[in-house]
């Protein structure tokens, strides 16, 4: 089954989807791999891991810093799909999706990276600063499926040329601005949630903002899942065991997902 299959089965089946985002090399290299099997055992259904970069445009000060501490660990592009392809030989049927900026892909190249991604067994690409237009940029043979995005200012008729494009599913910004924890997010969110769906035709996960449990049904409810980065970034700063403070942060969300479904 492919990723795109995986994904589209578990939101037919009104499983309401749970993606963790982890730094790669953060809080330290040696901590990826135990991290990747804590948010996998903690009910992810599949798991964003990070390609560390100098200059991450679309994300607060709370993945900055944690992209730095990885960067000065030694974190790399190559060292994230080490350790992807290590934990898809051990746990297969929770998928790793690999995001990052463009950089670090075009600097590997486009049919290297194509090449470690399939042997490592990544599930999809996200680049949020590269245009579905431009795709092309990282087309080789084997590279896995690219994931477009979506903001609360985009248009409905470029929603409908997202769909045409295609992809996985779409990641749903659920704020204008970088990513962060809010308290609270805008009581529009839910509409944009659910006309995104309805114009792109594609699975939307709602990024950009969950920092607690009660708010993931509310923005599931109107999508098929949230995705949740900066708060779990925070829950591992200065943990003085990381692997547990990943379980501890993310189950909660699963049983409230879960809890709102039934």
């Amino acid at each position: 089954m492919n990723f795109t299959e995986y994904v589209s089965q578990r939101v037919a089946s009104g499983r309401k989807l749970l993606v963790p985002y982890l730094c790669a090399g953060y809080p330290t290299l040696d901590h990826t791999l135990p991290l990747l099997h804590a948010l996998a055992d903690a009910g992810a259904d599949f798991i964003e891991l990070g390609v560390p970069f100098s200059d991450p445009l679309a994300d607060g000060p709370v993945l900055q810093a944690a992209s730095l501490v990885a960067l000065k660990g030694g974190a790399t592009l190559e060292k994230a799909i080490e350790a992807a392809g290590r934990f898809h030989a051990e746990r297969p049927e929770v998928p790793v999706a690999l995001m990052g900026y463009t950089n670090p892909f075009l600097a590997m190249g486009a049919e290297k990276l194509a090449q470690k991604a399939s042997a490592a067994g990544v599930a999809a690409l996200l680049v949020p600063d590269l245009l579905p237009e431009i795709w092309d940029h990282l087309s080789a043979p084997g590279m896995p499926p690219l994931v477009p995005f979506a903001a609360p200012n985009t248009p409905d008729y470029r929603l409908q040329e997202l769909g045409r494009i295609g992809g996985p599913f779409l990641y749903a910004v659920a704020v204008l601005g970088v990513t962060g924890t809010r308290d609270s997010l805008s009581d529009t969110v839910p509409a944009f949630l659910a006309n995104t769906k309805a114009k792109t035709g594609l699975p939307v996960l709602a990024g950009f903002g969950v920092s607690r449990p009660e708010q993931a049904p509310a923005l599931a409810a109107a999508c098929d899942g949230v995705i949740i980065g900066s708060a779990l970034a925070k829950a591992l700063d200065g943990a003085a065991d990381p692997v547990q403070a990943a379980k501890d942060f993310l189950k909660p969300f699963r049983e409230a997902l879960d809890k709102a479904k039934a």
